[in-house]
């Protein structure tokens, strides 16, 4: 009998304990009425959880999109304020704000919170934002100051690093120019000619000539086969880029040019060391191109581009 009383005991404290442990805490409840769709009790059960200082991330994620579901603009922002406050180094919080300034145009305090997030984690999507922020507000130097940023960080793309070197050398800031447009040589397409025609005079001006002329040498023929694709009416930008060197050196420019071409007529004619002849007019903006770009040799006739003609 007392073994019965004692057995019955037992189960019912068993059951008992079962079932308190059941009950759905705080956190299941807001959790289930969200997934049921009770935004209104939900938003309740959240802020009294939040006003007593239960802050979890989930939760207070939660509170803020019910917010913006209710259109309540004001709570939602002090909520994600408060948030990114109480995580200061937290970089997907301090996007999720960004985001938030973005969805309400509040564009002075994304353009902030960017800057705070380029600063905690730089990105290339960050600096693209900033940077079309910073174009839009006129806020150039705060763009300079980026850019430079982006360069120093091997992060900055050909348009920008071209961008940053105009500007630069606008400025009077001829090595600055220089390091940026270098930058842009290296990672841009081979037929852009802006940047580079920059470029070499900087690099005349900083006095690494023999770098400029160098590097023009290398250019040329490139500059040449995109007027070939777009022919362009005038002078060419090959023919633009001769005038230069030669402006810089007669002698090496036409010492380089010669090399140029001597080496193309060998990959043409398969016969390296052809013994090809060459003969480099001054050009000028009056120029044909054809002068420019056909001077390859005397001693047979070839196309404009050094290619040999069927006779």
């Amino acid at each position: 009998m007392i073994r019965h009383v004692a057995l019955i005991i037992c189960l019912t404290a068993t059951a008992l304990a079962a079932g308190v442990a059941m009950v759905p805490g705080e956190r299941e409840q807001w959790t289930m009425l969200v997934r049921d769709g009770h935004n209104q009790q939900a938003l309740k059960a959240l802020e009294a959880r939040y006003r007593a200082g239960h802050r979890e991330v989930d939760a207070v994620i939660h509170l803020y999109k019910l917010y913006m579901s209710f259109a309540q603009i004001e709570q939602a922002t002090r909520v994600l304020q408060s948030f990114v406050a109480d995580h200061p180094a937290n970089a997907e919080a301090v996007a999720m704000l960004a985001r938030h300034y973005g969805d309400i145009e509040d564009k002075r305090a994304e353009i902030a919170t960017l800057e705070r997030l380029f600063e905690l984690a730089p990105s290339a999507p960050v600096a693209r934002d900033l940077l079309a922020h910073y174009r839009l507000e006129g806020a150039f130097d705060r763009e300079k100051k980026l850019l430079r940023t982006l360069l120093a960080k091997e992060m900055i793309t050909a348009n920008d690093a071209e961008r940053l070197g105009l500007m630069l050398a606008a400025q009077g800031d001829l090595f600055g120019a220089r390091e940026a447009l270098t930058r842009f040589d290296e990672i841009a397409n081979p037929e852009r000619s802006i940047g580079r025609f920059v470029l070499f005079d900087v690099l005349v001006a900083t006095g690494k000539k023999t770098t400029a002329l160098a590097k023009a040498a290398s250019w040329i023929g490139h500059f040449r086969k995109a007027s070939i694709h777009h022919a362009p009416e005038g002078e060419t930008s090959a023919a633009r880029l001769v005038r230069m060197m030669m402006a810089v050196d007669d002698t090496a420019a036409r010492r380089l040019v010669c090399g140029m071409q001597r080496d193309e007529a060998s990959l043409q004619s398969m016969e390296p060391g052809a013994g090809v002849a060459c003969d480099v007019p001054v050009p000028d903006a009056q120029t044909e191109p054809q002068a420019v770009t056909g001077a390859v040799s005397n001693a047979e006739p070839r196309d404009a581009f050094g290619r040999r003609k069927r006779r």
